[in-house]
């Protein structure tokens, strides 16, 4: 009698078993499946991250990208800053050949991709989808710039940006449209009222504090910490873009109303003028490109794009404007390999210099080079029949002081970020202000300077308490910058502040009357 009781306990117990294990297996399939992404295919990835929640987020976001059939590509600048330094070595990485997570495992509280708009499909199922698999989801979208000419579409409201947050993490999804110069443009992110301005730390993000422009990137497909990801194949030029991107758009309201009081000039020839002069713009545009050289419209043709988002049909040439330390002699060689011949080189690069070039159809292109003083910039010009010269400073003054400072700035937080990866700090990862930085720099030297004053120099027969390097004995060594009474005193703005941008995105409340 107790053998059979204990075969009939053995086969209920096998039976229990079996059953709580099918259980599971349904669980799993219907319920967390959906929510944890493990039922999406088509995205590879290692476990090489598997506790790090930057990289769980971006392997959540891939699966529902790539289930949704939406070819996102990585534009996230810190991520495609340190992919850039091994490049090569990321190109010819492949899957499960990671055995350490470098790029999206560092800590940060975005993670930024872009999708073209004519790619975005299903747009409720995969925001649905997306809250399934645990996402806080938030859609930002406004007014369709492109639409403003046209009064019956003027308002139309387009997706912009789309935040994806998941635990401690997000996902920044900007959407580009392509534009008919053949660029593709992103919109500025501004909050609605009722939104949520603490969902995630909206000033934090790398896109949307002002409308942005990129040239059309080819995608290279490569193995990012063992994940499947699409990156702009020229990195360098991409990321060189980024912090020149700012988009101004055309005021199309105010150009309309400036024809309804002066008659748009429609003649064959004016039509006419216009179009080669485009067709002008956009070669000089692409060879100046390709020499690497900044430059904007000036004159006549910055006029006719403020004023009527045009070029003035009666204007018959093309100016543009370039900075005069920019100036190489292959400029003149460029043109003339594209051709367009040198009609009239007036002034010299040290006063006034001045290019004209003779286009097709008679359209002429005239660069102006500007010229940086303390308080203000100018250029120079010629009369070609007269030969009089004369001097502008003031529209120079107005339009191009913003462009030397927003150049000026960028440059100077460059430096402050490689300075900042050069400093040990505790923790590693610690976020410190200018003024942070250079105290801790001059502390950082002048500890080396001790060091190598104590260990090495005296066996170069240098005195330990010398310069820095302990070349110039003369100089004494760096004081600490507490000791420096104008920057201790000092009462000036903080240099991170940037009056030519906006405090904070969210559109301004209006009081209705």
């Amino acid at each position: 009698m107790s053998k059979i009781n204990k075969n009939v306990v053995l086969a209920l117990l096998t039976l229990t078993s079996s059953v709580f294990l099918l259980f599971q297996l349904y669980y799993y399939k219907h319920y967390l499946s959906p929510k944890n992404g493990a039922g999406l295919s088509g995205v590879k990835g290692s476990k090489v991250g598997h506790s790090n929640a930057q990289w769980r987020a971006v392997k959540k976001f891939l699966r529902l990208a790539s289930n949704q059939d939406m070819p996102v590509f990585l534009i996230d600048p810190l991520v495609l800053e340190m992919i850039n330094k091994n490049f090569e070595q990321v190109k010819n990485s492949s899957y499960g050949s990671v055995s350490e997570c470098k790029y999206l495992c560092v800590k940060r509280d975005f993670t930024t991709f872009a999708l073209q708009d004519h790619l975005l499909k299903n747009e409720e199922n995969w925001f649905q989808i997306a809250e399934r698999m645990g996402f806080q989801c938030l859609k930002i979208q406004s007014k369709d710039p492109r639409l403003d000419g046209i009064d019956y579409l003027s308002g139309t409201e387009i997706p912009l940006h789309y935040i994806l947050k998941l635990a401690t993490h997000a996902i920044h999804l900007v959407i580009f449209y392509e534009r008919s110069g053949n660029y593709l443009w992103h919109g500025q992110l501004r909050l609605k009222g009722h939104s949520d301005r603490k969902f995630v730390p909206f000033r934090k993000l790398q896109y949307g504090r002002f409308p942005g422009a990129f040239d059309r990137p080819e995608l290279l497909q490569v193995s990012v910490d063992g994940l499947e990801v699409q990156i702009p194949k020229d990195l360098n030029h991409f990321l060189e873009e980024v912090p020149h991107s700012r988009f101004i758009e055309c005021r199309f309201k105010e150009a309309r109303s400036f024809f309804q009081k002066y008659q748009d000039d429609i003649t064959v020839e004016a039509m006419l003028f216009q179009k080669n002069a485009k067709t002008l713009l956009h070669l000089a545009a692409a060879t100046l490109k390709d020499l690497g050289v900044r430059f904007w419209l000036s004159s006549g043709t910055c006029l006719g794009w403020y004023r009527q988002c045009s070029i003035i049909p009666y204007s018959k040439d093309v100016d543009l404007g370039i900075f005069i330390q920019d100036y190489t002699s292959d400029i003149i060689t460029a043109f003339q390999n594209v051709g367009l011949s040198l009609k009239h080189k007036f002034g010299k690069v040290e006063d006034s210099l001045e290019l004209s070039f003779h286009g097709k159809d008679d359209v002429k292109l005239d660069i102006f080079f500007f010229y940086e003083e303390t308080d203000h910039m100018w250029n120079g010009g010629t009369q070609a029949k007269s030969g009089k010269k004369f001097k502008k400073s003031e529209m120079a003054r107005k339009i191009l002081t913003n462009t030397r400072e927003r150049w000026r700035q960028q440059n100077v937080n460059n430096a402050f970020a490689r300075l900042r990866k050069l400093i040990p700090t505790h923790p590693p990862d610690k976020k410190l202000s200018k003024n942070e930085t250079l105290r801790l720099a001059m502390r950082y030297i002048n500890f080396l300077a001790t060091v190598l004053g104590e260990q090495d120099l005296p066996q170069m027969g240098v005195a330990p308490h010398g310069s820095v390097l302990g070349l110039l004995q003369q100089v004494p060594c760096l004081p600490s910058l507490e000791d420096m009474s104008p920057l201790g005193d000092s009462r000036a703005p903080s240099p991170e502040s940037d009056n030519h941008l906006p405090e904070c995105w969210p559109e301004p409340s209006v009081t209705e009357h």
